[in-house]
């Protein structure tokens, strides 16, 4: 069986300064992602969106064949 990466996403989900959730998500992001990777992007996105991210969700999408 063979599997061939097709797309790895982000989805975040953030409280606002007023107590509201807010969630954001980012697509087609680069093959092969770390965790590292993970944690670094949603460090930024604290910083730029002034949200405190609650989660973070990676989706991952392959095919996978005989």
């Amino acid at each position: 069986m063979s599997r061939a990466w097709v797309k790895s996403s982000i989805a975040t989900t953030g409280i606002s300064a007023d107590g509201s959730e807010i969630k954001h998500s980012f697509n087609n992001l680069k093959e092969g992602l770390t965790e590292a990777d993970v944690i670094t992007f949603t460090a930024i996105l604290n910083t730029l969106l002034a949200d405190e991210i609650s989660e973070t969700k990676l989706t991952t999408v392959e095919t996978v064949a005989k």
